[in-house]
């Protein structure tokens, strides 16, 4: 297996882009395991080491759905058919009574760990977490984060942007341990999003990674009193280099529901369509 300059073993993965509709249809409903099991196939067939899935799927909620609890969560999880590659999934469940908004890491049937998101986004009400965590599994390493963690300290700052920089740091960000972001919704292309997507890869000198949605959700939220839809696209890597910022994709292909996947370390990337 090809190593990375810094000592780590390179990485694939797959940015899984669905369409927000279909992130939203899974309120209620069971953990669409067909669906996944489909797309972790597709991202194997390329070499993938690990699929990363948008926020809030499969354990989306609505004001018709209330929340599930974490135990019955993972148990969803870890009752569909074993799959050798590892995968990001996450949602709103419960834990102690309190609502949470975690990612799971899922490896051979198993929830191998868990990251609860830090920063509300637009008046999300749930317990935040704590600490940044790293994840490690066959000699990969991540470090996991969920939309606002990346874009509110940053952008309506308070100190916890620089803590969490320097959590990550000492965590071990860097080329071959990058930062993998989950989202409902990003503009990849606005300041809002780019100033700190960009600040977090040049302070950790390491690839961030975001899985966004595409299309236009029913959902809306207000920005400076404009009442907006999530979607639209925005997954994609970016990167410090040579002195220079990079960004992956560089077009609006990034619009449409499908798979980015991505080489952590050369980069080399391929775009691979869904059906609508």
């Amino acid at each position: 297996m090809r190593q990375t300059f810094d000592g780590g073993v390179a990485m694939r993965v797959a940015l899984v882009q669905l369409d927000a509709r279909e992130v939203e249809a899974c309120a209620g409903a069971r953990v669409p395991a067909g669906r996944i099991a489909q797309l972790l196939g597709m991202a194997a067939s390329h070499d993938a080491h690990l699929a990363v899935f948008p926020e809030s799927y499969p354990f989306f909620v609505d004001d018709s759905t209330s929340a599930q609890s974490i135990e019955i969560a993972i148990a969803s999880l870890e009752a569909m058919r074993p799959h050798p590659m590892a995968f990001i999934v996450g949602g709103y469940v419960t834990e102690g009574g309190h609502l949470r908004n975690p990612s799971f890491l899922v490896h051979e049937g198993k929830v191998q760990a868990r990251y609860f998101k830090r920063v509300p986004w637009s008046g999300e009400a749930f317990l935040p977490g704590e600490t940044l965590v790293r994840w490690e599994w066959n000699g990969h390493r991540i470090i996991p984060l969920i939309c606002a963690d990346v874009c509110v300290p940053w952008n309506d700052p308070d100190g916890l942007a620089g803590r969490m920089l320097g959590e990550a740091v000492a965590l071990g960000a860097g080329p071959s341990c990058p930062i993998v972001v989950s989202t409902f919704g990003a503009d990849l292309r606005r300041p809002y999003w780019t100033g700190p997507l960009r600040a977090w890869a040049r302070a950790c000198n390491a690839p961030v990674l975001v899985s966004a949605i595409a299309g236009r959700s029913r959902a809306t939220f207000d920005e400076q009193g404009e009442l907006r839809h999530y979607g639209g696209g925005g997954s994609g890597m970016f990167w410090y280099e040579d002195g220079q910022d990079h960004v992956w994709p560089r077009n609006d292909e990034s619009e449409a529901a499908g798979v980015f996947l991505l080489d952590t370390v050369e980069p080399k990337s391929l775009w691979l369509p869904l059906d609508p």
